[in-house]
């Protein structure tokens, strides 16, 4: 059987490439994106779709990770985005405690989230901010059952954090989800073609 040919870009099948959805945002601030390794091979990883979207954030395979880099991150006074006991609610009332709107996000099911977070003593030690999503429901669960309707994707999350700290406008929120609405678009006319 055939290997089918790949986008270079955004690593999906050239006929479901997503390219054409992806108009580049500029952040002000550091992002980086500390990925569980095997969450990299899934088809509908949304921390590449995120990188595709804004450059410069930092994409880190979890087998990449040292204390020494932590260190350096740490340096840069970011906050953990990050739902755990000791976490305070992200929202426009409370921005003004943080220290800087540098920003590190965990990407991989709940599960592997905690595993990194756990394999790290040195990320517990950066403040940890969560999202409040009484009215924030995905788009994302159609095409990834492990995700409940209340958890977000990790597309969605920096979206909607970096909307809450000013740094994007609703316009830029609309462009950080395209590719993931194109993504789940192309997988549900896909599960509709008669068999």
């Amino acid at each position: 059987m055939a290997k089918r040919n790949h986008c270079q870009k955004c690593q999906r099948p050239q006929g479901l490439c997503l390219c054409h959805t992806i108009e580049n945002v500029t952040l002000k601030n550091k992002l980086i994106i500390f990925q569980d390794e095997k969450e990299a091979l899934h088809p509908f990883n949304t921390a590449r779709l995120a990188k595709l979207v804004a450059p410069d954030i930092e994409l880190v395979s979890s087998e990449n990770i040292t204390e020494e880099r932590i260190q350096e991150i740490r340096e840069t006074r970011p906050f953990l985005l990050f739902k755990n006991e000791n976490s305070i609610p992200l929202n426009t009332e409370n921005i003004h405690l943080l220290q800087s709107k540098n920003i590190v996000v965990l990407d991989g099911t709940w599960k592997k989230a905690r595993k990194i977070y756990h394999t790290w003593p040195a990320l517990s030690e950066l403040p940890c901010y969560h999202l409040e999503l009484d009215d924030q429901k995905t788009i994302y669960q159609s095409i990834r059952k492990s995700c409940g309707e209340t958890h977000l994707s990790t597309l969605e999350a920096i979206a909607v954090t970096l909307e809450v700290l000013g740094e994007i406008n609703e316009v830029q929120v609309k462009q950080f989800l395209a590719p993931l609405k194109e993504l789940i678009k192309q997988q549900e006319a896909f599960h509709q073609r008669p068999n």
